[in-house]
């Protein structure tokens, strides 16, 4: 996907928009939320069968891997033992992307933009056996719209059994309109094609989606700016970041049109939750493109693992840089 279709799509949703207070959330598969009562009426494990591993953050190859969404277990199976789930649409919103190919881990995917939503997060709904006839991008759909039937395709290198079947969800933010000109510029991306333009998992930055499904109706801007800050940075680009002007709710005080940089909170896992416009000569302004300005102690284990720091955890890790030079891409 291009950024001008992007920006077409996100503007489809707004024409639309009204003063909700709140959106409406839907549990994104067949089963019934109301009888949920643990993580272990919905979360589907990895072949480890440690029930954390169907959950969200750093919960795979014993918290050394991170996994972006929850994985949810069908409620119901064919005689076959296939998934007969249907999958919908958890919030109101626009198609963005539709991948009905076997092309990379997610396998058959869908992402959905939502406008109307306090903050226009997307959501993703992964390894899918087949998708709604029908469904395109461009189409508003209501909350609890069909989308798919609940399935385990993907290219990963592990095959996923029907046995693991599930529905991995995603809920978060995309980093750059600009993600293209990042991967093209990225040695580690030689000679590999992006498949799925700026729906890359790699462009997406997501947040733990028990936040958002536990609930029938849920203020997203606060969902967001009520993660902890694990670190911040100071940050002096060109231009400012699009991510800004896709997401101005997160901007928390300064002056925009003055801005010399930008002193950005991240949560653990990398999200830019936070961003204060900072003046010319502000002193925490440093040379350079940007620099780490600060860790909280009790996230440092956290930020560890996750990369976002070194093993020592004094520096930026691989997995804060890639998000710094992805979110300032279009500076190049």
């Amino acid at each position: 996907m291009t950024r001008g279709r992007y920006q077409r799509l996100l503007l489809l949703g707004l024409c639309a928009a009204s003063a909700a207070t709140a959106t409406e959330v839907v549990w994104p598969t067949s089963m019934d939320r109301s009888l949920l009562r643990s993580p272990e009426d919905y979360l589907q494990p990895t072949e480890s069968r440690r029930l954390e591993s169907g959950a969200f953050g750093m919960v795979r190859d014993d918290g050394h891997r991170f996994h972006e969404g929850l994985d949810i277990r069908p409620a119901g199976r064919t005689k076959t033992g296939e998934p007969t789930d249907l999958v919908f649409s958890a919030m109101e919103g626009v198609v963005a992307y539709v991948n009905p190919r076997l092309n990379g881990a997610y396998g058959r995917y869908v992402v959905m933009l939502h406008p109307r939503a306090e903050v226009p997060v997307y959501t993703l709904y992964a390894h899918l056996a087949s998708l709604q006839p029908g469904l395109k991008v461009g189409q508003t759909l209501a909350a609890g719209k069909v989308l798919g039937v609940m399935g385990h395709s993907s290219t990963s290198e592990t095959a996923i059994p029907k046995e693991r079947a599930h529905l991995h969800f995603e809920v978060g933010l995309m980093l750059s309109e600009r993600f293209q000109t990042w991967y093209d510029a990225d040695a580690d991306n030689r000679g590999v094609p992006n498949h799925h333009g700026l729906f890359n998992g790699q462009n997406l930055i997501g947040f733990d989606p028990t936040l958002l499904l536990a609930r029938s109706s849920a203020d997203v801007r606060a969902l967001l700016r009520d993660q902890p800050v694990a670190l911040a940075i100071t940050l002096r680009p060109k231009r400012t970041p699009d991510f800004l002007t896709r997401y101005p709710a997160l901007l928390k005080g300064g002056d925009s049109a003055t801005a010399a940089g930008w002193y950005v909170e991240f949560s653990w896992q990398g999200m830019p939750i936070g961003w204060t416009a900072l003046p010319p000569g502000d002193p925490r302004l440093r040379p350079g493109l940007w620099s780490l300005y600060g860790v909280k102690d009790q996230f440092r284990p956290q930020l560890i693992q996750r990369r976002m720091l070194t093993a020592n955890g004094k520096a930026a890790g691989d997995t804060l840089i890639r998000q710094v030079e992805i979110l300032t891409a279009n500076s190049r």
